[in-house]
Formats: structure tokens, sequence, C-alpha cells
């Protein structure tokens, strides 16, 4: 496994990413870690841009702007 060191974090990222890893119950370094593993193949940034991907290609016909609308509509009731 690689180590990461990030320099110069603004300090109201870094409490912000304390206070989550408290309601998380876990570490800063494991919060971090698991931050940045939520940006992985699976994240939303991730299909997004897949989606955009295969309807440039001809091959998604799936209105995603619509279907996260009713997510949104059925979740509020």
């Amino acid at each position: 496994m690689g180590d990461i060191l990030i320099r110069n974090v603004p300090e109201a990222t870094v409490a912000r990413l304390k206070a989550r890893a408290k309601r998380n119950g876990r570490s800063l370094q494991a919060e971090a870690l698991a931050a940045l593993q939520a940006e992985g193949p699976h994240s939303r940034t991730a299909f997004l841009n897949e989606v955009a991907r295969l309807r440039e290609q001809g091959q998604w016909d799936f209105d995603v702007d619509a279907a996260l609308a009713g997510l949104r509509e059925d979740r509020a009731r």
C-alpha cells in the first residue's frame, strides 16, 4: 500500500473532516481514506461520466436527470 502526505490543507477542511470522522466513529486517517475511496469507480461522478460517454456513442437513451428527479420526489414523500 502507498502513503499520501497532503500539505497546506485549509483548517476549515481539516475541521470538517475531523467532525465527519467523529460522527462515523473513525480516525481522521480512516475518514480521509474513506473519502478518497468514495470517489472510486462507483462514485456518482464516475457514473455520470460513463453515462455521458455512452450517450455520445449512442448507446444510452435513459434520461438520468428525469430518473434522479423522480427519486428526489419519491424521497420527499
